[in-house]
């Protein structure tokens, strides 16, 4: 077969499959990164947790690729109560065109092929990936990486699409800021009535709905979305929930249409009985970000997971390799038995550093949107011991930057509740 050979082939150049081709390039291992669109603007709030932050310093090194820092929450809940939430540390707010660019111009820069083409087949032959793309191209790889998103068509090769049990259904708004833009109204006060509020978040709980809405702010635009199990709302219903949410930010009147970009994707939120099952890796493959299923179920984040499953997978490939002479070889070329210990690896490492906790997610998934606590709403509970106790505001704000364990939610805020009462 003529073309180019290579060790990795990865598909798909988001955050979970361009920060692997950069850490394995960076290692010196041979990568081409696949991805027809490139940096695209990927339906998405763009929201980067706090940890992310911590963990991956560079997504803020270079200011040429502008964000938001966003330090101020806002919640309302199913009843309208409400209660905002000022963070210690900020997240970040980016389009995720920008982020998508930031990504993939460290893999470059770091090595990695990058071919701007989709890769229309692929398959086994011996001990090799032989992958087609739309350009025609040939390649030849020993590893195969799927990071192409929710409904990647290298999963549904490999392992099968998510069932319907294991999405949610987004849709959104990116509406471009000008300076009739105010913020979302305080009980219900006229626009006038308050000063726009900078870099703020919104989300909004609606009633008997297991999802939210939000309004991020993006340099030169407010994102505004909607996310909700699949199947629970039809498309029509949950545009006009959207439509009425952003009228609401906007003082009861929408933008207009010139402003406006609308978006519709779908997120992995696994099923628990999903989590059992979920099958990751296999002969010389495995799979990354939102194209595994890491999601948060509850709020639906993703890009934390992306970014992370990416590094486990780098650590798990990049561990040294033992050469004829002895002596550790990280370069070193790899055979079958090697990837079978790094998938291995990987699969353990993704489980114990958060596949648990996402797992509990879902579990506790069906009682925090329709559930209660102290007699309430669990959503209108939480937000009203929030109003008048600064502990609890505080594992709320853990909660919403991805630094609060799912397994000790309901704990530590019973703990700080009977502090109230």
């Amino acid at each position: 077969m003529n073309g180019r050979s290579t060790e990795i082939a990865v598909i798909g150049a988001g955050p979970a499959g361009a920060h692997l081709a950069s850490r394995l390039a960076a290692e010196g291992r041979d990568v081409v990164l696949f991805d027809p669109r490139g940096a695209w603007e990927k339906p998405c709030g763009g929201g980067v947790p706090t940890r992310a932050i911590r963990e991956f310093a560079f997504i803020l090194e270079d200011s040429s690729y502008p964000r938001k820092l966003v330090r101020r929450i806002t919640l309302i809940s199913p009843l309208d109560r409400r209660v905002t939430l000022e963070l210690d540390e900020p997240f970040a707010v980016f389009s995720r065109e920008v982020l998508n660019r930031l990504v993939l111009d460290r893999a470059i820069d770091s090595g990695a092929e990058f071919v701007r083409e989709d890769v229309v087949d692929f398959s086994r032959e011996c001990e090799d990936w032989v992958l087609s793309t739309s350009g025609g191209k040939k390649f030849r790889a020993k590893f195969l990486v799927g990071a192409d998103g929710a409904a990647s068509p290298t999963r549904r090769r490999l392992v099968g699409i998510f069932p319907k049990q294991d999405l949610a259904l987004a849709f959104g708004y990116n509406i471009t800021v000008d300076d009739l833009q105010t913020a979302y109204q305080s009980g219900g006060a006229a626009a006038s009535q308050r000063e726009p509020i900078a870099d703020e978040v919104v989300v909004r709980f609606p009633r008997e709905f297991t999802g939210y809405l939000w309004a991020f702010p993006r340099p030169g635009v407010m994102n505004f979305g909607v996310a909700s199990k699949l199947g629970e709302r039809t498309s029509n219903e949950l545009r006009e929930l959207l439509m009425e949410f952003v009228r609401g930010y906007y003082g009861g009147r929408m933008p207009g249409s010139e402003r406006m970009n609308f978006f519709g994707a779908k997120i992995p939120t696994l099923d628990l009985a999903s989590w059992k099952d979920l099958k990751t890796t296999g002969e010389s493959w495995a799979l990354i970000g939102d194209a595994a299923g890491f999601a948060d179920p509850i709020t639906g984040e993703g890009i934390y997971y992306a970014f992370k499953s990416a590094d486990l997978l780098a650590d798990s490939l990049t561990h040294p390799t033992v050469n004829r002479n002895g002596r550790s070889d990280s370069s070193a070329h790899t055979g079958s038995a090697e990837y079978e210990r790094a998938t291995a690896s990987y699969d353990a490492a993704w489980l114990e550093a958060f596949g648990r906790d996402l797992e509990h997610a879902s579990f506790r998934l069906p009682h925090f949107y329709h559930g209660q606590f102290f007699g309430r709403i669990f959503t209108d509970a939480m937000i009203l011991l929030a109003r008048h106790h600064r502990g609890v505001r505080t594992i709320l704000s853990r909660a919403l930057v991805g630094e609060q364990s799912y397994v000790t939610l309901k704990r530590d805020l019973v703990r700080r509740a009977w502090r109230v009462f």
